[in-house]
């Protein structure tokens, strides 16, 4: 008898299959048919993003506020009536298994939802832009890198950039975009960039209280993850370790990134590697600190910055780098070289402990009112709800 390649390869997973039980529940391919109602009328959408909450515990395992997010977008999607599919944005591998279906809308970024919208460009398409625009982000991290170089003599490579949009990704023009970054680059494709806030973290034990500046003022939380040259950490290392009057304290430094950077053994420089939110070291962190700060040279309006804005933490970011929609409620600083930053950081520590109570207020009340959860689910249905209406109307008119 003689067996196909198929027959062979299911042959031989029926008998491994059971040794990978765990691998195969946390690295399912997609899910399919979530508000599915039975009809062939119903409309159906893809969502190109991220399936790993759809399959663990989320109470105990994800501590990132995307997967949250996510869970907000399928259940807009759910009440306007949609039946969903949701897929990795990498996951090309993923196209062939849905192309039996036939989408209204598509939703996301990534590689995948870039072919998908290839193959089924009638659908209504929506990039959704987590980061900023990637030429953007490849030029301002390529600087950063050059900047690294010509302090320490080590060369690094590009961490953040070029992941998951990619400048071929942004050169084709998609129905509509929603951003959570800067609109500017994008208003030579489009008319009306859409723009959304993400969600930050917050403490469950955390109480505002006005803390005090006077103790308080000289110290700045830096928050962050993977990528510290992206993220400006170099920079600020260099700052800090020449001088004894301002504290830095380093949150979430990966054990990756501390093979780049090794942090300097001073007595106002702390790091804690990966500090869970939820934390008494991290409310201890929001008490003792008056600024968070994050030089990065490209975001989404990072999450971080928001979780710190959240617990009154006064932001300190680039300008045009993602935050510029914080307005008022951030201090910008319009250059990242070594002499800059810190004849800024000597002006941000002798502003007065009243206007900094002030200051920190505000903060709060702007994050509180614009980077929760249910902020973000509003958010997010009155723009889609937006666009599917007036996709509507076009297609009759036509």
């Amino acid at each position: 008898m003689v067996y196909s390649t198929l027959e062979i390869k299911n042959k031989i997973w029926n008998k491994i299959k059971d040794y990978f039980y765990v691998q195969r529940a946390h690295n399912p391919l997609f899910v399919r048919n979530i508000n599915y109602d039975g009809l062939n009328s119903q409309p159906k959408v893809l969502i190109c993003y991220l399936e790993k909450g759809y399959f663990t515990n989320v109470e105990i395992n994800i501590r990132r506020t995307i997967y949250f997010e996510i869970f907000k977008i399928v259940k807009v999607f759910s009440e306007l009536g949609y039946c969903i599919d949701l897929i990795n944005c990498n996951d090309t591998k993923a196209i062939e298994l849905i192309s039996d279906a036939k989408y209204h809308v598509i939703f996301g970024f990534g590689e995948a939802f870039y072919q998908i919208t290839e193959l089924q460009p009638e659908a209504i398409s929506i990039l959704y832009m987590t980061e900023h625009h990637p030429v953007f982000s490849y030029q301002e991290e390529k600087k950063r890198v050059d900047y690294f170089y010509a302090r320490h003599k080590k060369n690094v490579s590009l961490k953040r950039s070029g992941m998951f949009y990619k400048p071929e990704h942004l050169e084709k023009k998609y129905t509509h975009v929603l951003t959570l970054s800067e609109t500017e680059p994008l208003k030579d494709q489009y008319d009306n960039p859409y723009t959304i806030f993400p969600t930050g973290i917050i403490n469950r034990n955390f109480k505002y209280n006005n803390k005090n500046h006077l103790k308080s003022g000289n110290k700045f939380l830096w928050l962050g993850s993977s990528g510290v040259i992206h993220k400006g950490l170099d920079i600020l290392l260099d700052v800090f370790s020449q001088r004894t009057d301002i504290e830095l304290h380093i949150c979430g430094m990966t054990s990756e990134d501390m093979n780049i950077l090794s942090i300097p053994e001073k007595e106002n420089i702390f790091a804690y590697g990966h500090v869970n939110i939820n934390s008494d070291l991290f409310q201890k962190l929001t008490e003792e600190c008056t600024y968070i700060i994050l030089l990065s040279c490209s975001e989404g309006c990072a999450t971080s910055v928001l979780t710190g804005m959240l617990h009154g933490l006064i932001p300190i970011v680039m300008r045009n780098a993602g935050f510029n929609r914080l307005g008022e409620n951030a201090i910008f600083l319009d250059d990242f070289k070594i002499e800059y930053v810190d004849l800024k950081l000597t002006e941000l520590i002798q502003i007065n402990v009243n206007e900094l109570e002030i200051f920190s207020k505000k903060v709060f009340e702007f994050a509180h009112s614009n980077f929760t959860l249910n902020t973000f689910e509003k958010s997010f249905r009155s723009i889609v709800s937006n666009i599917l209406v007036t996709d509507q109307v076009d297609s009759t008119l036509q």
